[in-house]
């Protein structure tokens, strides 16, 4: 009987260091990490597949490449300008 009572105890320490692990991994997720594009796209084409059960997998993949290209800066854009100072005139 004394060795039933050990298996369930480091059964469920076992269980306690793996629950421990899996939170801490989720605690250390970057939320400010950007979306790769393949993730974005992959999301885009579940929701329209989703949505519309009569499209094909191509036109999904079409229509999510057009979307995600029209929110993608451009290099151009995304790089600001420095304000100039009050000092240098």
């Amino acid at each position: 009987m004394g060795g039933g009572i050990r298996m369930i105890r480091s059964g469920t320490l076992f269980a306690l260091i793996g629950a421990a692990g899996i939170s801490i991994q989720a605690m250390a997720v970057d939320l400010n990490r950007p979306v790769s594009p393949r993730r974005q796209l992959t999301v885009c084409m579940n929701r329209q597949m989703s949505a519309s059960r009569t499209m094909s997998y191509n036109e999904a993949t079409a229509v999510c490449k057009a979307q995600l290209k029209a929110k993608a800066p451009t290099l151009a854009s995304s790089i600001q300008p420095k304000q100039a100072s009050g000092l240098a005139k």
